[in-house]
């Protein structure tokens, strides 16, 4: 009984930083939606000092995180699945849904390119100017692919008129031969494909390097799967 309280420990929350869920209140019940969708759980949310205090195990869940009890340490523990996101530009880029899916494609084929370490994936989705070659050889993993996941973590805008031009920070979880799991941020600058043929919607033409690079110990890749190392 103790530790299902604990687990439903009362957290702060601020109305006003609510990004991600909404805290509705009305005749004396407060309503949680998470996503939109309405929750309820054991402990229900209560105003105390003009904050919104609610169930941490309810909400972390409901957002796809799981909640642990370390009774030594006497410590709650949240963990996502995923990259923790992060704003880098903190701006919104201009753009339509069109255009995101566009610049998805691309980061997904020249990464996989990468990965693999196929020239065909790479060009495809590079300008004529960029080294296919040297990013063939980037990863040179010898034991295959290293990459286990890549999403993009933040775009901004760069040039919102034709050619549209977009700077994009790629997240990757991957791990290397030492046997270290990594969060990697690839910073890559894209350009909208005026030429069409066999290319993709958007090109890579630019790649600063690494911008963050984190030693982590594991990779939580989706519910009932984590990944360590060694194997």
């Amino acid at each position: 009984m103790k530790k299902k309280l604990l687990l439903s420990m009362i957290c702060t929350l601020l109305l006003g930083s609510a990004a991600m869920f909404g805290v509705a209140y009305a005749s004396g019940k407060i309503t949680i939606l998470v996503n939109g969708k309405a929750i309820s759980s054991d402990a229900a949310p209560r105003m105390i000092n003009n904050r919104v205090m609610v169930p941490i195990s309810f909400i972390s869940k409901a957002l796809g995180a799981n909640v642990g009890w370390d009774q030594k340490t006497q410590t709650v523990n949240v963990r996502n699945y995923g990259i923790t996101p992060r704003d880098f530009f903190k701006e919104t880029p201009e753009m339509d849904m069109f255009a995101m899916a566009e610049i998805n494609n691309t980061i997904q084929v020249f990464m996989t390119g990468i990965d693999t370490g196929l020239e065909s994936l790479i060009s495809r989705a590079v300008t004529s100017d960029i080294d296919v070659n040297l990013f063939s050889q980037m990863q040179n993993f010898s034991m295959g692919q290293s990459f286990l996941s890549m999403d993009i973590a933040d775009i901004r805008t760069i040039k919102g008129t034709s050619p549209r031009e977009y700077q994009v920070i790629v997240a990757v979880k991957t791990y290397d031969v030492d046997s270290n799991l990594l969060e990697e941020f690839w910073d890559l600058t894209v350009v909208y494909n005026q030429l069409g043929g066999d290319k993709t919607s958007y090109l890579v033409k630019k790649y600063d390097g690494k911008i963050k690079k984190e030693i982590v110990n594991e990779h939580r890749m989706f519910p009932g799967y984590t990944f360590k190392l060694p194997f």
